[in-house]
């Protein structure tokens, strides 16, 4: 652990001193899903919406933020912890109700309390004159996206006709969505105790088969809704939720072989499952892998809520390498990718990742493919998942690989929402309103 994560048990730090340290620990490469909980852990209850909102606003406000930093500041701040001490003050000043004494003195004091005393003159003085012209500078952060150069380009050059929809999506808190575990209820009986307990929700339409999910429209912790723990709904996103009803226009055979590749953290795996064991399936054995053996820990939490946990051989394995002893009839890919389809969700997407990561990412994905094809029966079905916006991850990728196989053809399927566009294989699926669901890509093959 690195000293800043340590200092977050520190009851004498305030609330934004915390929040400047898992800042700048992102801004050195860690995740925020590392440090959210910690961090909100050690402010308290009382302090839990006002960092939450502080935190994550900021990161994802982060790059229309530098704008303005960029143009009031000679030269660049070195102080990593200084710069977000700079952002989390703009955040509040231009973002929040918090007042303005508040904004910029409690900022301030907190990179004293960090013994960064030698930012806070520019801190001070860069948020003072924003303080006076907050109006003019409200305008400057609104206008156009709040992404990083490169991402904004790659996403103009790949979906010009959405592209501001998709930048103004993309700078919004992400909807929560909820799916009912087939195994226990029904979505209609769940329907009837949200209702019961009050809780404000939308029935939506997942844009496969008919079938919908539910729009949460209460700030309500998770787990207070009704039959949760014991495993009656899980938080899944509405795109995210389009695999189990895919897998099921392809009609596998009866008793089919099914490995899911890149597995963690279990979502989609844990539907499939559900459906398995309502009939919607006849599955004789679902192999999970992934190779990161601590994200594999939330895909046996994740199996067990869902007491589904006894139905899937759950492996630690390399997706570039692994060889079954026998071939699936279907193997699902929830490829790794750059994740910029759930910037929402994890807003410090967009400060990690670089131009370079995409390439990577598209050869790390080919290697994997074309390793697992070599494990999928003739006759037998690859569906190709990630959360990305990026053509090269997805319909690109799956063109070159179309291309180098002569066994591998493309499967047709439908999805009905104006979102969900059309390509020349398969569907991506875009954020394009504060309602819609993340960013995903959807293909089907099957081998000839």
């Amino acid at each position: 652990m690195s000293d800043n994560f340590n200092k977050l048990n520190n009851k004498t730090l305030s609330v934004r001193a915390k929040v400047i340290l898992v800042i700048e620990e992102i801004l050195n490469g860690k995740s925020l899903s590392s440090h959210l909980e910690p961090l909100l852990v050690s402010v308290g209850d009382n302090n839990r919406g006002f960092v939450h909102e502080m935190l994550l606003g900021t990161l994802r406000q982060w790059w229309a933020l530098a704008r303005i930093t960029d143009s009031l500041i000679e030269r660049p701040v070195s102080d990593k912890g200084v710069l977000a001490a700079l952002h989390i003050g703009l955040y509040q000043l231009l973002y929040m109700n918090t007042a303005e004494y508040a904004a910029i003195n409690d900022t301030v004091n907190a990179l004293k309390e960090l013994n960064k005393d030698y930012g806070t003159g520019l801190v001070n003085a860069i948020l003072r004159k924003v303080q006076k012209s907050a109006g003019k500078y409200r305008k400057k952060v609104q206008k156009n996206h709040s992404l990083p150069n490169w991402l904004a380009k790659e996403l103009k050059q790949d979906w010009p006709m959405v592209y501001d929809e998709l930048g103004t999506s993309l700078r919004q808190p992400a909807p929560i969505f909820l799916r009912t575990n087939v195994k226990f209820t029904t979505l209609d009986n769940y329907l009837v105790l949200l209702n019961n307990f009050n809780v404000d929700f939308e029935v939506v339409p997942l844009g496969v088969s008919d079938e919908h999910g539910i729009l949460l429209k209460d700030a309500i912790k998770i787990k207070n809704l009704p039959n949760f723990l014991q495993g009656h709904a899980s938080v899944q996103d509405r795109h995210a939720q389009i695999l189990g009803h895919l897998l099921k226009s392809v009609n596998p055979p009866k008793n089919f072989r099914m490995l899911d590749a890149c597995t963690a953290p279990g979502g989609k795996l844990t539907q499939v499952l559900e459906l398995a064991t309502s009939g919607v399936f006849h599955v004789e054995h679902i192999t999970a892998l992934d190779s990161d053996s601590e994200r594999l820990k939330r895909v046996h939490d994740n199996l067990s809520r869902s007491q589904v946990a006894d139905m899937a051989d759950v492996i630690c394995a390399d997706g570039t390498t692994y060889q079954a002893d026998a071939p699936f009839d279907v193997i699902v890919l929830d490829a790794p990718c750059t994740a910029t389809g759930v910037i929402r969700r994890h807003p410090d997407i967009a400060l990690l990742r670089t131009k370079d990561d995409v390439q990577q990412t598209v050869e790390l994905q080919a290697e994997i493919l074309q390793n697992l094809w070599k494990n999928l029966a003739v006759g037998g079905h690859l569906l190709y998942v990630t959360c990305s916006l990026l053509k090269a991850e997805n319909a690109i990728q799956i063109e070159n690989f179309l291309a180098k196989m002569p066994d591998a053809a493309a499967v047709d399927f439908t999805l009905t929402l104006p979102n969900q566009i059309k390509q020349s294989v398969g569907y991506q699926c875009l954020p394009l309103s504060k309602d819609d669901g993340d960013g995903f890509y959807y293909a089907v093959l099957q081998k000839r």
